[in-house]
């Protein structure tokens, strides 16, 4: 059987499979960020199943490759870089910004598109704290499809604003889009740290300590000796916010009235609705309107702020329940009926 015969016996997208795992991870990454995203798939699905490829065979596909890139391939073309540097000196930055657009595609878009594989539930709870304006441009990049799926996660009160938004958009400065690649590049590391099975350990350890029996804050003292950083991080679980919707009533208008209406708010932008709810609970019902009408008042928000008001808060309620005047619920006992 000649050569080419045996390659045969591979269909077109097994090749490509081969020739990505033969040239490594980084060089394989770069190909793969050029396809299009049915064609990442396929390629991914036939590189998982791969087998039984000897080392004969993947050396004529190899060569199989190379002798068609030899025929087919002349003078390679500029890259971008290469040609932004070069226009930006002729032609001056904006005007070759626009030329190389016109040539390569618009990156933004390109780099946006990146996100489509982002579940859209996901997506949405992401830069759902962006500002509308924000929201508008990022949705108006991605694709239709994926848009109108991260709009349905997105606030019902905000779909005709986002909609009046995006149908206004045409050029957009380079001030928004320097801040969109910054959001952009945030939700790029943010998907990138959720990838691959991953165990939260400070919070595994406070859930375990919440249940210990013996005496947590020995154990803690030892835990530190190992290592401060470990003991803090742990400290830090034992009080996350997210307790406060399994607190009573009593307790949680204990911790209310030790905390100033605004931070309270600012904590709960955002915030599970379940806990938001309990909340309201403890509240009369004249005070639970006017912190519902304090969070709408506010706005939209960064995070950082908002994560800043709820350790505020658990400082707070940890303060309190060290000294014995809080009797807070570090986690949520089993109810037998």
């Amino acid at each position: 059987m000649s050569r080419n015969d045996m390659t045969t016996a591979f269909s077109e997208r097994d090749k490509a499979a081969v020739l990505l795992l033969s040239m490594g991870e980084e060089s394989a990454a770069k190909i793969l960020r050029l396809m299009e995203p049915e064609e990442v798939k396929d390629v991914s699905m036939a590189m998982a199943r791969l087998s039984n490829v000897s080392s004969i065979d993947a050396q004529q596909i190899l060569q199989q490759f190379f002798e068609q890139y030899t025929q087919q391939s002349g003078i390679s073309r500029a890259s971008r870089e290469y040609l932004e540097k070069s226009l930006d000196m002729a032609l001056g930055r904006k005007l070759a910004s626009g030329m190389l657009d016109s040539i390569y595609g618009d990156v933004m878009s390109n780099d946006i598109q990146r996100l489509q594989w982002l579940p859209a539930d996901v997506l949405a709870r992401f830069f759902r704290h962006e500002h509308l304006q924000m929201q508008a441009v990022m949705l108006a990049f991605l694709s239709p499809d994926t848009a109108n799926a991260v709009l349905k996660h997105l606030p019902l009160e905000s779909h005709d604003e986002l909609i009046y938004r995006i149908a206004n958009l045409e050029n957009i400065s380079d001030h928004v889009i320097s801040d969109l690649r910054v959001t952009l590049q945030l939700c790029i590391d943010f998907v990138a740290e959720q990838s691959g099975a991953k165990v939260d350990g400070s919070s595994q350890a406070a859930n375990i300590l919440n249940r210990y029996s013996g005496d947590k804050a020995n154990l803690i003292e030892l835990v530190e000796m190992h290592n401060v950083d470990t003991a803090n991080a742990i400290r830090d679980n034992m009080f996350n916010f997210m307790i406060l919707g399994r607190q009573p009533l009593d307790i949680l208008q204990a911790l209310i009235e030790a905390v100033p209406n605004e931070v309270f708010a600012t904590a709960l932008k955002g915030a599970d609705k379940s806990i938001i709810n309990r909340i309201e609970e403890a509240l009369p019902k004249r005070m639970a309107e006017a912190l519902n009408a304090e969070i709408q008042r506010l706005g939209p928000m960064p995070l950082s702020k908002i994560e800043v008001s709820r350790k505020e808060i658990m400082a707070i309620a940890r303060k309190l329940f060290e000294s014995g005047e809080l009797q807070l619920q570090l986690f949520e006992e089993q109810v037998v009926s």
